[in-house]
């Protein structure tokens, strides 16, 4: 859990006694206990692997320690409603948070890792509301749903107020979590922004671009509303960029759109990336071996050796296209003439430069010093 581990640092990770979860594993026929130093070993019968347990541990640990007594075979105990089924408001502590992550009934998905650093750092950022999706149990008092709540509010180590139903029936959980996600561009749509799908996806990248270096970028990089919408906030100009900036439909729009915009704060204004992309989409006006040329025949299909060509998709793609949308920019801005790179580096995407005086812009172009 990373971004955990960044905000709270190594030493500061809430700790919880594990006593009562050994007491609860072990009250389960084929698990004992035994004392191990000033935690616990807990022994699965016909398993010859013992599972070791501290006397207190991190919210990562926890949620380790679970997925091994779940693997050992161990299931949670029955704990019946009594009455009607229940919905209210309640406040629920990192404490009760341990306890009620002991009852996942065995029919549950594996918890995701990511959603959990996800949800956790909203948590963190102060950005996690009370909404009517909560924890829910079932008649036995299994954890029907919520589980990857719970398990981000143990990392963090803070009370939170949940809706809590209690005594659903089994037979609906079918129905559970088979809406569709609503994404971050349904959020920015509903709030008057055009083209939000590539808004969204050009302020995700922009966010990673700001606060991440590119080698450590992954696909499903966790980023909220709240710090996209931020993102807008202090760079409204991008919305500029989601309309100008993707010349060539066979590369990433987000990484096109984003060199776009580091290229149009370089310039000081969008003139000069605008005429630069329309002629990357045109094609005209270039010369033989023009950066801007062989960047687009390249991802047309027109070089020679098409086996070197980006593949569309991956978060690996968008950092290649990254690199050459930018070596092409910055090579045109410098005046050198090369030919694409076939071999892409590890060390990320060279910093976006202004246009120098052998510039090899061949549109109307008045020096940015000039002005």
């Amino acid at each position: 859990m990373t971004a955990i581990q960044e905000s709270f640092g190594a030493s500061n990770q809430p700790t919880y006694d594990m006593s009562k979860f050994v007491a609860t594993v072990c009250a389960n026929p084929g698990f004992l206990m035994h004392q191990h130093g000033r935690g616990w070993r807990i022994q699965v019968t016909g398993n010859a692997r013992a599972i070791i347990v501290p006397e207190r541990a991190t919210g990562e640990q926890y949620l380790n320690l679970i997925q091994k007594i779940y693997r050992a075979g161990w299931s949670p105990l029955s704990h019946p409603w009594r009455g009607e089924p229940s919905l209210a408001f309640e406040d629920i502590t990192p404490t009760e948070a341990c306890d009620l992550l002991l009852r996942i009934p065995w029919y549950q998905r594996k918890i995701d890792d990511r959603k959990v650093e996800e949800w956790s750092g909203a948590m963190v950022r102060g950005e996690w509301r009370t909404t009517h999706q909560g924890l829910a149990f079932d008649q036995n008092g299994m954890l029907y749903d919520g589980q990857h709540r719970l398990a981000a509010q143990l990392l963090v180590g803070i009370t939170l107020r949940f809706s809590v139903a209690r005594g659903i029936q089994g037979d609906t959980f079918a129905t559970v979590d088979r809406g569709k996600m609503r994404s971050s561009a349904y959020t920015f749509s509903a709030e008057g922004e055009k083209d939000t799908f590539n808004l969204s996806a050009a302020l995700r990248l922009l966010w990673m671009w700001e606060n991440n270096p590119v080698t450590s970028w992954k696909n499903r990089q966790p980023v909220s509303d709240d710090q996209l919408r931020d993102v807008l906030k202090r760079h409204p100009e991008i919305r500029h960029s989601v309309r100008r900036g993707k010349p060539i439909p066979r590369a990433s729009g987000r990484a096109t759109t984003l060199i776009h915009y580091l290229a149009t704060q370089a310039c000081g204004s969008p003139e000069i990336p605008d005429q630069w992309y329309a002629q990357l989409s045109s094609g005209y006006n270039f010369q033989q071996r023009d950066p801007g040329l062989v960047l687009r025949n390249y991802f047309l299909g027109e070089e020679k050796d098409k086996s070197a060509r980006v593949p569309v998709r991956s978060m690996q793609s968008v950092v290649q296209v990254l690199f050459l949308f930018a070596t092409a920019w910055n090579n045109t801005c410098t005046g050198q003439q090369r030919k694409i790179v076939k071999a892409f580096p590890d060390y990320g995407v060279p910093k976006i430069r202004r246009p120098g005086p052998n510039h090899l812009f061949r549109f109307p172009f008045q020096d940015l010093d000039q002005k």
